[in-house]
């Protein structure tokens, strides 16, 4: 029960492969997002709380067995790789714009 079966290490190598193939997507296609940044963070940032503790919880009461935790803990690198693009972006994005508004002669009132 414990051990797991190829076609187990197959379907989760998939699932990986899956899961990064939209990771890549999506990270990719930031830039074009123009004013979703902020609520894409707060959105992966909630998924991967509630994977988390799904995770945890699933390896409390099933001791011993990993093979829905792997999954789980996909979910969590997934969503916090999202998340963690997202904030790297928009720190980015907001450096650039306050570094427009000092060149322009900052904020005018």
């Amino acid at each position: 029960m414990n051990s797991f079966s190829s076609s187990e290490l197959f379907g989760t190598a998939v699932f990986t492969l899956i899961l990064g193939a939209i990771a890549f997507i999506v990270i990719r296609g930031m830039p074009k997002m123009n004013g979703a940044i902020a609520a894409l963070r707060k959105r992966t940032l909630i998924w991967t709380q509630v994977a988390l503790v799904l995770t945890v919880l699933q390896l409390n009461f099933k001791a011993g067995d990993w093979r829905f935790s792997i999954i789980l803990g996909l979910i969590v690198l997934f969503t916090g790789s999202i998340w963690l693009a997202a904030r790297h972006y928009d720190l980015r994005l907001s450096a650039a714009e306050r570094a427009g508004d000092s060149a322009q002669g900052g904020p005018k009132e």
